[in-house]
């Protein structure tokens, strides 16, 4: 295992043991968001090594729970979330360098807003919304519908190995 597989491991080893694990996904993806506003914000003021500090963390977030999903409690929903944190991954990295990056990080924030709100749903935890250029859950009294990745009535906390104790 490598460094950075081994810090993500320890991340959801010590989200596991404080909080319910839906809980603890949320959290990862709100601190998966912040790493890709930090990103965003460096490249915009010509921080190039700042901003590919802040993608590599939100690429090592993603690809810990990708490694956390149990692909036979999770199934088709697993394999899906799966392919949706390869895509990130691969979009977070292959961006980088694009002229248009910043709008590219921001399409990647935005859709997985949507993810993380539908697990902050199952949670009862706020839906995250941006005010006053702050990137942080705010309650909101309504969730506008759209595409969703992965169907909320399929997100099952158990799917996820590491963040379940079992």
């Amino acid at each position: 295992m490598n460094s950075r597989m081994g810090q993500a491991a320890a991340a959801y080893r010590q989200a596991a043991a404080s909080v319910h694990p839906t809980v603890a996904v949320v959290k990862l993806y709100d601190a998966t968001l912040l790493a890709i506003s930090q990103a965003i914000r460096a490249r915009e003021a010509s921080q190039f090594e700042e901003c590919f500090i802040k993608v590599m963390r939100a690429a090592t977030i993603l690809r810990g729970l990708d490694h956390a999903l149990d692909f036979a409690k999770g199934g088709a929903v697993a394999e899906r979330l799966h392919r949706v944190y390869k895509g990130y991954i691969i979009a977070l990295h292959l961006s980088y360098g694009k002229p248009d990056v910043v709008r590219r990080y921001r399409k990647l924030h935005d859709s997985l807003v949507e993810l993380r709100d539908a697990w902050a749903g199952i949670a009862g935890m706020a839906a995250f919304v941006r005010q006053d250029g702050a990137d942080a859950p705010q309650p909101r009294s309504t969730i506008e519908p759209g595409p969703r990745l992965v169907p909320e009535d399929r997100l099952d906390p158990s799917m996820f190995i590491g963040l379940t104790g079992r």
